[in-house]
């Protein structure tokens, strides 16, 4: 109990002096009853706090008097002409954006000291630039479980540590998957990780949505030189990618327009759209012809136009009446 008081104590702390050094970068002068006020404390809590931080390191200054406080040396602070204020607001607007999407600590920390590159005076304007933008990368549906997975992945790569794992392929599962992670990636709202697979000896992809019981083992890797980002689900991708061509009726063209260009599209004398449809012969792929249901009819290939009556078929099958 004692020690866990201990170490409470010493967080707390260490939040207030984050704090302290925040609010002095970000201010020019600041008196220790302020301090004091906004942390529930002592004023003598608050000399030692200057103590400490002077101690790793920081220029702390101590003006006496009325209007006197506490301010830290001039010119240890980063110059903040090297930023102009739309550089900031750049900055907090993708750093906003990874929140939504992946909780981290060392997130709201790094935002927070953006901001203190931001005389108080333009704050107000710069948040407000932010703000002009949204940008959400983050699911419609969360899924707890690959919010789990994220977690344990992050500590894994913050130890270097291999991760542990049940993999549900498409065709088999893979129990007990160990892996070194190196990178997570988020992709078209999908946190997939890059990590060197123990089993295949070599990189591999994984889709977070398919990891079950990720766990840290106890061993530790040496990180591997690899290809940064998704370029070989890119080339999976183009390589199965093929043109058909597609009729739909105008009330799909929106839809359609989700999966391919306008300039693909041509209008009709009878009020349809010819489209030469960017199409991948997958589960998925069929999946997305079939939810334009009636309004949308496969011209060619022949193939493609067999194999969607076929899955119908079976639809129609599955549900007639026995």
């Amino acid at each position: 109990m004692v020690l866990y008081c201990a170490k409470k104590d010493f967080a707390m702390k260490l939040q207030r002096l984050i704090a302290i050094l925040t609010a002095l970068l970000q201010r020019d002068c600041i008196s220790a009853t302020w301090f004091a006020n906004k942390f529930g404390v002592c004023v003598r809590t608050i000399y030692r706090d200057m103590e400490a931080l002077e101690s790793a390191g920081i220029p702390i200054v101590t003006q006496a008097g009325a209007n006197g406080g506490f301010s830290i040396l001039e010119g240890y602070k980063i110059d903040k002409r090297l930023f102009t204020h739309q550089d900031i607001a750049t900055l907090l607007t993708s750093l906003y954006s990874i929140s939504g999407s992946l909780s981290n600590a060392q997130l709201n920390q790094t935002l927070e000291k953006i901001k203190a590159l931001v005389p108080g005076e333009y704050l107000g304007a710069i948040e407000l630039s932010s703000k002009q933008l949204y940008i959400d990368i983050s699911s419609w549906h969360s899924n707890p479980l690959v919010t789990q997975a994220l977690k344990t992945i992050q500590a894994a790569l913050a130890a270097k540590r291999v991760l542990q794992f049940d993999y549900l392929g498409r065709h088999a599962d893979s129990p007990g998957r160990m892996v070194e992670p190196h990178q997570l990636v988020l992709k078209e709202s999908n946190w997939y990780l890059k990590a060197w697979c123990k089993q295949r000896r070599a990189f591999r992809t994984f889709k977070l949505s398919r990891m079950r019981n990720p766990q840290l083992s106890a061993e530790i890797f040496e990180p591997r030189e690899f290809e940064s980002g998704m370029a070989d689900f890119k080339d999976w991708k183009s390589e199965r990618s093929i043109f058909i061509d597609i009729v739909v009726t105008e009330a799909l063209r929106e839809l359609a327009l989700d999966y391919c260009r306008e300039e693909y599209m041509t209008p009709l004398a009878d009020g349809r759209i010819a489209i030469h449809f960017p199409f991948i012969e997958s589960d998925m792929g069929y999946g997305v012809l079939l939810s334009m249901g009636a309004g949308c009819e496969v011209l060619r290939p022949a193939h493609v136009r067999q194999e969607l009556i076929r899955r119908i078929e079976q639809l129609r099958a599955r549900y007639a009446p026995a």
